[in-house]
């Protein structure tokens, strides 16, 4: 079975932002599901140089949006992620290789999914519900609005093209029926491979003072002011140390640093921060979808302190070293008991044996199997 695997997210780069791990591990299960070979990976970049990664099984399309003007009103009115000559190219990439269907790595790609052939069977991996995460957008930046009719209009198309549809939590699940009267054929949540080095665990408890604290995210809205809130309104006010780890935070170090609190930004290893730290946290005030460093925490078997949306779809109940806290009162009286109780762990087995039952990415190959495998596609006449 060949497959097409179509992407805008920056597979080609970085490896460090949760959308970008996301894909790798879709296109991860894929190629273990049916095979390196049977998956063509075009992957559409804004970066010029990535197009030198072409490999047989991988073809970048760059799509140039310097021409801010022009880029502008096409995103206002119709494509999201490139222009209509990229939509061409792939459109064509597609159709010459005689596949037998087309995984589509987000809603964004609609009105390129209206033009394939209905004969060529399509997937669909709802990342979040494009129109809600843009809802929750606006509060941040109110021109996102302009965005609107192009969201809308394709993920209307998506959907409607879609033969199947995968989603990540019941949350989305919900909101697909919602907007658009369509339920979600399976849903997957992240998962992702285990890297995990148990000769880096040195002993399971900390005697570190003050408390160890990690967060790990790229710089974005949710992150960027979920940081800025627990930095304001939290660490003045507990017996611990914070370390910013992520794409892009440098930018905000001026902004960030503070006595008990140290922004390093982008990292080409996250693993080491991990197994450093006695806790992670996650002051994720609002988003969609799931989030893959709640899943990397869980792989590194790390406590957490986090809100509810950095827990949204994770089956954590009844693991005691990760604590829900979703106001600044809750953080600093929760952090600062557990700061005040040594030793504490700062590897928990019970959450790491989480990750694997729920959350390792093999668990997940048969189920992607069986819902694609099922998808044929018809003979032209």
């Amino acid at each position: 079975m060949k497959i097409a695997y179509i992407t805008t997210f920056e597979i080609l780069g970085s490896q460090n932002s949760g959308g970008v791990k996301c894909c790798n591990h879709n296109l991860w299960l894929l190629r273990q599901a049916f095979g390196e070979e049977n998956i063509q990976v075009c992957a559409i970049t804004k970066h010029k140089e990535y197009l030198d990664k072409a490999t047989a099984n991988i073809t970048p399309f760059f799509t140039n949006r310097s021409r801010k003007i022009i880029s502008l009103k096409n995103s206002v009115l119709s494509r999201l992620m490139y222009s209509k000559s990229v939509e061409d190219a792939v459109f064509n990439y597609i159709m010459n290789l005689n596949c037998d269907l087309v995984f589509f790595e987000s809603t964004k790609m609609g009105l390129l999914q209206k033009r394939l052939p209905k004969e060529i069977p399509q997937a669909v991996f709802m990342h979040t519900v494009e129109l809600e995460y843009l809802k929750n957008e606006l509060a941040s930046n109110p021109l996102r609005i302009l965005l609107y009719h192009a969201v809308k209009l394709n993920e209307t198309l998506a959907i409607k093209h879609a033969d199947k549809i995968i989603t990540l939590n019941d949350r989305d699940t919900k909101l697909l029926e919602k907007y658009y009267n369509r339920t979600a054929d399976i849903t997957m949540p992240i998962s992702m491979e285990d890297e995990f080095d148990e000769s880096k665990v040195t002993n399971q408890n900390s005697n570190h003072s003050p408390l160890q604290l990690l967060f790990v995210g790229s710089l974005f809205p949710p992150n960027e002011h979920g940081v800025k809130w627990f930095v304001d309104n939290v660490m003045p006010n507990v017996k611990a140390k914070l370390t910013i780890i992520g794409r892009d935070f440098e930018k905000l170090s001026g902004r960030l640093s503070r006595s008990n609190v140290k922004v390093v930004g982008t990292v080409d290893d996250l693993s080491d921060y991990y197994y450093n730290a006695d806790a992670v946290v996650s002051p994720i005030l609002f988003g969609d979808g799931m989030k893959v460093k709640t899943a990397e925490a869980l792989m590194y078997g790390k406590p957490m302190f986090a809100t509810d949306e950095a827990l949204e779809g994770y089956e954590v109940e009844g693991q005691k070293n990760v604590r829900r806290c979703n106001s600044a009162h809750e953080f600093i009286e929760t952090i600062n008991h557990y700061s005040e109780n040594k030793p504490y762990s700062h590897f928990d087995e019970n959450i790491r044996s989480l990750f694997l039952k729920k959350y390792h990415s093999p668990k997940y190959v048969p189920l992607l199997h069986g819902l694609l495998s099922q998808m044929k596609r018809t003979k032209e006449n």
